[in-house]
């Protein structure tokens, strides 16, 4: 028995090395493509967080570039309409992004005529009343340099009344409440700033006038604003086509909406607390208001910024408005 089993032994001997070399040669075989199957995946891995590295740089761009238009003085207005464009590089982490924007369009100012052939008598004050008649709010700017609103007053001894459309205090020099019966006379505005001019009502810069259903009288504070000459020292003839200078942003600064506001030209008389309608007449703002050329010192427009970097190209478009930068578009264009 025991010679038979040596002898078995003695058969089986080599064939654990036979098995080693049986699984090198097999595992030599799996390794080569695992091997290259996660190098493959690495590459392309590492492929993705550049490609997602590159996408993060130009949305840096953007942001950069939103910045400046609604943060650096001077720089939206610097894009007139015989240079729309400028392109400037940036650098983030070593890498250079290429942003590119281009003004499409801008606020002109926009004026409104009424034709009056009124005499307001000495000691009486001209007034002029703003209402929202549609749209549910409207937004006004004035009493800056950039927003300079006016009212035009023909006389009959063709002469122009020209009275600027100020906040109290004025100039400006910050947020107020919103106050009924603004001062409204012949000084240019000096500042450079647009204030909240109705704290207690909105957070936005300018004059929010919410819509109301009637007017001019009658009305809440929130309803309409309102300006007045002082006392007229002696009778006064006004004749002919009276001109209004108005910035106005629709609701929510979305300059795709429309909205419809009432002007209104009144005599008052101090003593007896009454108007006499002297004329008025209805605005519409209709969709998409930007126009070209627009106003060289308002920096309310529509624009389109670029960022270019190796591997991305993001566009977006974006409105300005009072102070306030609303995105209209996003988009990746790959690279």
């Amino acid at each position: 028995m025991k010679s038979w089993l040596e002898q078995l032994i003695k058969k089986e001997e080599g064939q654990a090395l036979v098995l080693v070399f049986g699984l090198l040669t097999i595992g030599g075989l799996l390794i080569a493509p695992l091997l290259a199957h996660a190098a493959t995946g690495l590459k392309a891995g590492q492929a993705q967080e550049e490609k997602a590295a590159e996408f993060y740089r130009a949305d840096a761009g953007i942001e950069h570039g939103l910045w400046r238009l609604l943060h650096e003085a001077g720089f939206a207005e610097s894009l007139t309409p015989e240079n729309p464009t400028v392109q400037y590089s940036v650098n983030l982490s070593g890498k250079s992004i290429l942003v590119t924007i281009t003004r499409l369009a801008g606020i002109g100012g926009d004026t409104l005529s009424l034709n009056v052939d009124y005499t307001i008598p000495a000691g009486h004050q001209l007034e002029l009343r703003v209402t929202v008649s549609e749209d549910d709010h409207c937004h006004f700017a004035y009493d800056t340099t950039a927003y300079s609103a006016w009212l035009q007053m023909p006389t009959a001894d063709n002469t122009t009344l020209t009275y600027y459309l100020h906040n109290n205090p004025t100039p400006p020099t910050g947020d107020t409440d919103a106050q009924p019966n603004l001062p409204m006379d012949d000084a240019q505005p000096t500042a450079e700033d647009l204030y909240n001019y109705d704290q207690n009502f909105d957070s936005s810069p300018g004059r929010r006038v919410e819509e109301s259903r009637g007017g001019p009288d009658g009305l809440e504070l929130k309803e309409y604003v309102n300006w007045q000459t002082a006392p007229y020292t002696s009778d006064t003839h006004f004749q002919g086509a009276a001109v209004v200078n108005l910035y106005v942003a629709p609701d929510g600064f979305n300059y795709d909406n429309e909205g419809e506001f009432t002007i209104y030209l009144r005599d008052y008389d101090p003593a007896s607390g009454t108007y006499t309608e002297i004329a008025s007449a209805t605005y519409e703002v209709e969709e998409d208001q930007w126009v070209i050329p627009w106003h060289s010192t308002a920096p309310e427009g529509k624009y389109e910024i670029q960022a270019s970097t190796d591997g991305a190209q993001l566009n977006s478009t974006a409105a300005l408005g009072f102070g306030y930068l609303r995105i209209l578009s996003f988009t990746n264009e790959g690279g």
